[in-house]
């Protein structure tokens, strides 16, 4: 097995679809953090009313230039936006489903059953890999969103206690990270075609919370006592609090990675076991 992991990890040092991941968060977070800036300028007066498509509204201008846009940005919100918004969660799904599809595309899955290595080994070695090589993506995304905040905003805007809610916030989501991953790797194992993967790792990352709410609201309706969104994996990593976390919020987190890890993994070994490689 230590074998298994060490390709797997070999690859992903040549993985293209990891970098090219990675290249587009990065971007996306600059180019983010570069138009609050930007706004910032054109609030202030620095730079012209229009510049790139940004404006502000002439009542705005006329209350005077000492107004700062990033003055009223909370830098946890931002923080929260990259990381439990659905936007670090999207390109984790992308990459999971480039890289755990690819191998059944390819045939390296087939060759390696080939070997003689049992099929749990193999499983649960891909699992792992693209659990931990997502998690490297997702600590990416959050250091340069974190940094290219602190270059914008500067260290006096980002408040007293930023480091240590920030510290919290980020390593209950890469506990929940674990198992977000976990599932999107079984159900890339599941369907073995990189458009229906990418598909519903785009629901799971960008709607599957706002499904969860609706059956809420619908269990409240017909007065069933089960709030979904308590369980569901991604609608827990965009409730997470960006402050106060405690016990309370750590317990449950790890009750529902726990739950969910499980889960994936149980359907995903049965599955490779009965499917065809």
């Amino acid at each position: 097995m230590f074998n298994l992991f060490g390709a797997e990890f070999y690859k992903w040092r040549k993985s293209k679809s990891f970098y090219i991941c990675l290249l587009s968060a990065v971007v996306c977070v600059v180019l983010i953090w570069l138009s609050f800036l930007l706004a910032d300028k054109v609030e202030s007066g620095q730079v012209e009313n229009g510049t790139m498509g940004i404006t502000v509204s002439e009542e705005t201008l006329e209350e005077g230039q000492n107004i700062s846009f990033l003055d009223e940005v909370n830098m946890m919100q931002i923080v929260q936006t990259f990381v439990g918004g659905g936007f670090s969660t999207l390109f984790m799904a992308i990459f999971i489903c480039i890289w755990v599809v690819g191998e059944y595309t390819n045939g390296a899955v087939k060759n390696v059953v080939g070997k003689g290595y049992s099929r749990n080994s193999i499983f649960l070695t891909k699992y792992f890999s693209a659990v931990l090589t997502s998690l490297a993506l997702d600590i990416a995304i959050i250091i340069v969103a974190v940094l290219a905040g602190v270059a914008v905003m500067g260290t006096a805007r980002i408040g007293d206690t930023f480091w240590q809610d920030c510290l919290a916030y980020v390593g209950v989501q890469l506990m929940l990270g674990v198992a977000y991953s976990g599932m999107i790797a079984t159900i890339s194992e599941l369907t073995r075609s990189l458009a229906a993967g990418i598909s519903i790792g785009i629901f799971l990352a960008a709607l599957s919370s706002t499904f969860a709410s609706g059956l809420d609201l619908l269990f409240r309706t017909i007065h069933i006592d089960l709030k979904v969104s308590d369980y569901w994996i991604t609608s827990v990593i965009e409730n997470c609090p960006i402050e106060g976390i405690n016990l309370d919020v750590v317990g449950g987190a790890i009750g529902v990675t726990a739950m969910w890890t499980v889960i994936s993994l149980m359907i995903g070994i049965v599955h490779f076991h009965e499917a065809d490689v």
